[in-house]
């Protein structure tokens, strides 16, 4: 009998943390259609000039934040959260249902497809480095960094990482920072001889400090012969695969309309920004 009543009692205790995590699946599954017509939908941004940022007025702006608002507006559904969030929070933020999208300009890569479910990317960017002005080491691409074995700042856990990687720079010669204003301050103090992201970001930071001691090389799209030009896109949870097919017919309408343009131009881009590759061709790697 006390076998069989220490059965009952760990099968019972078993259907309890079953019962407890198929309520919680059932929880993280409500559609967001359904959540964004009620509550509205939990956003993640990662502040970063052009992508996210605050303006004089102390709003939040930046191609991302403003497409999500514009997308989900045309669709009837309701922001509830829009957080600032670490880059390496966002994936797993977003899968244990902390977030219902990421909107951060997430490249779209073969791996990261395995992750999240992404939408139609929404802007393609060149790549460029910002470096001392006068450019005393006479840099125009990151193959000249690693060539010269000098030593650049990236965007911790971003694709920069691992293009340096494929330029040849050595690990030891890559500095991962956490945002641009680190990657800046490792420049100044002679950590690093560049910083290396994406042409738009190292434009913004280029305009951006008052002291203009920065200087920008002629963005580059393509690294030891390979056609390097990131897609930024939505995330979202594999489980929402759905609801991301109807994100998209309104993700391409917002994309081919005037509004859109004009929102590039007021955060520093242009039409070259807009996407040339679709969510399919990115996640193959072909």
């Amino acid at each position: 009998m006390r076998h069989i009543r220490k059965t009952l009692t760990i099968s019972l205790h078993a259907l309890a943390m079953t019962s407890g995590l198929a309520i919680a699946s059932i929880a993280m599954a409500e559609s967001l259609d359904v959540k964004g017509h009620h509550e509205g939908l939990n956003i993640a941004f990662y502040s970063y000039r052009p992508n996210a940022y605050l303006n004089g007025s102390g709003e939040l702006v930046g191609t991302d934040p403003e497409t999500i608002r514009a997308v989900l507006d045309d669709m009837g559904l309701k922001i509830a959260t829009i957080v600032d969030t670490d880059w390496g929070n966002l994936v797993p933020g977003l899968n244990v249902g902390r977030f219902d999208i990421v909107a951060a300009g997430m490249y779209v890569t073969p791996e990261r497809c395995k992750q999240v479910a992404f939408s139609e990317p929404y802007l393609g960017f060149t790549q460029a480095l910002a470096l001392p002005k006068g450019n005393p080491n006479s840099l125009q691409t990151i193959e000249d960094v690693a060539r010269k074995q000098l030593k650049v700042a990236v965007i911790a856990g971003s694709a920069q990482v691992g293009y340096a990687a494929d330029a040849g720079v050595q690990d030891t010669n890559v500095m991962q920072v956490p945002d641009t204003t680190t990657g800046l301050a490792a420049l100044r103090a002679g950590r690093v001889d560049a910083i290396y992201v994406d042409t738009p970001g190292i434009r913004a930071l280029v305009e951006a400090v008052p002291e203009h001691d920065l200087e920008m090389t002629k963005p580059f799209d393509t690294i030891k012969g390979k056609v390097v030009m990131p897609h930024g896109a939505f995330a979202f949870r594999l489980a929402d695969a759905e609801f991301v097919k109807a994100f998209n017919i309104a993700l391409k309408a917002r994309l081919a309309s005037s509004k859109h343009i004009e929102m590039l131009k007021r955060n520093g881009l242009s039409a070259d920004e807009l996407p040339r590759f679709s969510t399919e061709t990115l996640c193959s790697g072909k």
